[in-house]
């Protein structure tokens, strides 16, 4: 019994954590019906899920002084899940006019279904309280069996519509041009197909009873469980669009660390210039994206700081050598800018010395450009044989000045 009161609240709890969400973020379009029926969708099965714990059963029972009326409960709030769901889909792939067409149908089916459950349990003899296996032990009277049968298809045919209208939504164009959109529609898909199989398992059973084989029993058990972990991919189908597009893919992330790290020995190098504006914002230490976002930053401006320093012999000198080395562009480009901010950047002679305007380098005209060439100038300050030349070259003749 602990287990099936761990599994049962705790993916109800999930479910009403989701509903507080979504009633919070969607205060505002209170009068649309499709938020209606996403709000419905959610609120039957948290509550469906979290009323069918052993422990909350037996409250429930001994509240309202009616022996298994939490089972009553608790198949009718999955008969509106299903109801809920399925008119969820058919508004989310039809304009709100040509759904309500159908959606009303649904409405008026799953109602009657629900009326009939409470007529056909207040007409059974189901006095003797079964917290899980109340299918099993009252299958073959009458009137709870056709209880079971309705309530068990109306779950199969409401969840098995939504996962069918969902994984069709998701391979329309319109759908499928939003990746973010599509992969919640597949997720809810899948979240369908739980009840799905639940509904046909519990089926499986229930005619094996009326046939008088009772070895199946175990299955009606285990089913429920199996049932209410749906409640996961229906979080997942739910978060999916309003956070997916939000989050950086995880190749970009990546992609920002390995630069972070590729910049970090030249800005360890030139920290010395003006250590007072090195800044990770709180919170940030771990994302990548503010981190070389402040390195660029504070690179760029050590650099303007070095400006007045820059040696234009030393320039010349890594230009020659590295057009001598058929350098591409780009990489002469880097190969002068490092040997220039290792000579200015060295603590030697601290005078501005005279350049000429061209020699500088411009900035990337978008981050990309700009990443990419702050990495090409740290690779070359810390490994191009060029730099050290050039470098050596300019220590040499300050030297011979002495």
């Amino acid at each position: 019994m602990a287990i099936f009161n761990l599994i049962y609240l705790s993916c109800g709890i999930v479910g009403l954590l989701l509903l507080a969400y979504k009633i919070r973020a969607l205060r505002s379009s209170w009068g649309s019906p499709r938020v209606v029926a996403l709000i419905s969708t959610v609120f039957f099965s948290a509550f469906a899920v979290l009323f069918a714990a052993p422990a909350n059963i037996t409250w429930i029972n001994w509240t309202t002084g009616v022996p298994n009326f939490a089972a009553l409960l608790v198949y009718s709030l999955v008969v509106c899940f299903a109801g809920a769901s399925f008119s969820l889909v058919l508004y989310w792939r039809y304009p709100a006019a040509l759904a309500w067409q159908r959606v009303r149908l649904i409405v008026v089916s799953y109602t009657s279904i629900v009326a009939a459950m409470i007529v056909l349990f207040f007409k059974s003899e189901v006095d003797e309280e079964r917290q899980v296996d109340f299918d099993t032990f009252y299958a073959t009277q009458p009137t709870v069996a056709v209880f079971l049968f309705i309530y068990l298809v109306a779950t199969g045919v409401g969840c098995g519509g939504q996962a069918y209208h969902c994984w069709q939504g998701a391979r329309d164009e319109a759908i499928s041009a939003r990746p973010w959109l599509a992969r919640g529609l597949r997720w809810y898909c899948f979240a369908g197909l739980f009840p799905v199989a639940f509904a046909a398992i519990k089926l499986f059973v229930l005619m094996m009873d009326w046939a008088g084989e009772r070895s199946f029993d175990i299955l009606s058990l285990t089913a429920p469980l199996m049932a209410s972990l749906s409640m996961i991919p229906l979080v997942i189908a739910m978060a999916l669009p309003v956070f997916g597009p939000r989050r950086p893919s995880p190749s970009l992330w990546l992609r920002r660390w390995r630069t972070y790290f590729a910049l970090r020995p030249l800005h360890r190098a030139l920290v010395h210039v003006n250590p007072g504006i090195v800044l990770v914002a709180p919170g940030k230490f771990l994302n990548p994206h503010h981190r070389v976002r402040r390195q660029i930053i504070e690179l760029n401006d050590w650099r303007w700081a070095l400006t007045p320093y820059f040696d234009l012999s030393v320039g010349e000198t890594a230009t020659s050598l590295a057009r001598q080395a058929a350098l591409p562009k780009d990489e002469v480009a880097a190969v002068v800018e490092a040997a220039q901010l290792r000579a200015a950047g060295s603590g030697g002679r601290r005078t501005p010395a005279k350049r000429r305007p061209a020699a500088e380098i411009v900035d990337g005209t978008d981050l990309t450009t700009e990443h990419d060439r702050w990495v090409r100038i740290s690779r070359a300050f810390q490994h191009s044989p060029i730099v050290d030349a050039a470098v050596a070259t300019r220590v040499e003749a300050a030297g011979g000045m002495d």
